[in-house]
């Protein structure tokens, strides 16, 4: 039986890049049924979020939207819409892509619900503004206990609570206490708690002493956005969006402005969440596959013009095919 996929194929760059993708993954031999959704002058549509709260499982390309008019991007809108809880941003040592170092597997977990994106904020006086943080206990359990889970189901054997509670001693505060407590539930997993200044720092010096790392809203983009130029960029840092109720969005972790030239789009941007989604849906042998075409086109010096390289995005993805 097919898959059935929700696929947002995006508003700059994306659907070149997805137009490609559908092919690549056809040669695995997986069997998707493409339920495919545009976006209606930048808004998310009822049609695609009731595709996605369908098929549970949806590929979403970099949308730019209308965010330069102070609209939602849409896969903000999109995340809020289905109630994802958890960002998930896996980020490794992926052969033939330029690091400056040789070894490492991090996870970054991310709570997506409240923190300064509860966008509450508002002008006290002339001239003053003050953004409100949201911290709540419910959400603090929630995502350390996801954390920890991910971390046993995947084979992992540390988790980083990633907090500021030094500072923010009632809402930090809570957050570490909260994960700590539910870390006493998984005794074959490590914990320990760095202050996410600290963290970053040791990021950049030792990355491999790192495994898991569960934080907050803001901290969490801004430590993913860090792991990601340990990796190499942006690209290498895959966004996965994960719901109580199972629904599982696999996004592009940036992309172009409308108007670029897709054949310059870099496409791991929708090759690295294809991989995961593929592990989603039980293809492991095709996401290996995969994964290890793009290393070996990628180490073979062919590198795609969004990397640097020379390559087109059409001709990479020829390449691939090829090697597949």
């Amino acid at each position: 039986m097919a898959h059935s996929v929700t696929l947002l194929p995006g508003d700059t760059t994306g659907p070149a890049l997805t137009a490609d993708l559908k092919e690549l993954i056809a040669s695995l031999d997986v069997d998707i049924a493409w339920e495919e959704h545009e976006l209606n002058d930048g808004v998310l549509t009822e049609a695609a979020l009731a595709s996605v709260r369908s098929t549970k499982t949806a590929l979403m390309a970099y949308h730019h939207g209308r965010r330069d008019e102070g609209v939602l991007p849409p896969v903000v809108e999109l995340r809020q819409a289905i109630g994802a809880f958890a960002n998930v941003r896996p980020v490794h040592r992926l052969k033939g892509m330029a690091s400056r170092f040789e070894a490492f597997d991090l996870v970054v977990v991310r709570e997506t619900t409240e923190d300064i994106y509860a966008h509450l904020e508002h002008e006290s006086i002339p001239g003053t503004f003050e953004s409100l943080k949201v911290t709540t206990r419910t959400a603090c359990e929630r995502i350390a206990r996801f954390a920890f889970e991910y971390a046993r189901e995947t084979g992992r054997k540390k988790v980083t609570i990633v907090h500021k509670a030094n500072i923010m001693k009632k809402s930090d505060g809570m957050f570490l206490a909260t994960a700590r407590k539910v870390a006493t539930e998984f005794p074959d997993i490590e914990v320990e708690d760095v202050i996410v200044d600290a963290l970053c720092m040791k990021l950049i010096i030792h990355p491999e002493r790192f495994d898991v790392l569960v934080a907050g809203n803001l901290f969490g983009d801004i430590v993913a956005d860090v792991c990601a130029g340990i990796g190499g960029g942006a690209a290498n840092c895959p966004s996965i969006n994960v719901s109580e109720d199972g629904i599982r969005l696999f996004a592009a972790p940036h992309g172009d402005r409308p108007g670029s030239d897709p054949d310059k789009a870099n496409p791991l941007t929708v090759l690295l969440p294809a991989v995961i989604m593929l592990r989603h849906l039980g293809e492991a042998s095709a996401a290996d596959r995969l994964m290890a075409g793009i290393e070996g086109v990628l180490g073979s010096g062919i590198q795609p013009k969004g990397m640097g390289g020379s390559a087109g995005c059409h001709a990479f993805c020829a390449a691939l095919r090829d090697a597949l």
